[in-house]
């Protein structure tokens, strides 16, 4: 009987739901939020996924098993998505009855498409607000946390 190694598993705190025209907003996430004191790992598609994989399959293994939260980054091109929409959709039938901590809505800037009813119970990050501006990374890195 052969032993059979050890596989590492990366575990992260939060998975980036995100459009791919929302890049540059995801890389200013990836520098407030991993590469300053908060220290959290973040799982972004491009990044952290190797080529070749079923995007439905990987999303759904990184969302269910592998990432603590999910933070949705909303935006007319998100709303387009239906990769977005099914890792969207994935996330709130995972704990329906915790899915209001485990998903967090970030509205980078304004849309002008209808907001998804699907989210509309759950509290948003708004970096739009310029009066809460100043605390946008410091609150959304504790929901990450929390």
């Amino acid at each position: 009987m052969r032993d059979v190694p050890e596989v590492y598993v990366e575990k992260f705190d939060a998975f980036v739901c995100y459009c791919y025209a929302d890049i540059d907003f995801v890389k200013e996430m990836i520098q407030n939020l991993e590469r300053s004191s908060y220290s959290l790992k973040l799982c972004v598609m491009d990044r952290d996924v190797l080529p070749g994989q079923c995007v439905y399959t990987i999303s759904s293994e990184l969302i269910e098993n592998r990432c603590n939260k999910i933070v949705v980054i909303i935006s007319d091109d998100f709303l387009e998505s239906s990769e977005c929409d099914f890792q969207t959709k994935l996330a709130l039938s995972i704990a329906p009855g915790a899915r209001s901590r485990r998903l967090i809505p970030v509205k980078y800037k304004a849309i002008s498409k209808t907001y998804p009813g699907i989210l509309r119970h759950i509290t948003m990050s708004d970096y739009t607000k310029l009066s809460t501006k100043e605390w946008f990374w410091d609150r959304l890195a504790k929901a990450i946390k929390y």
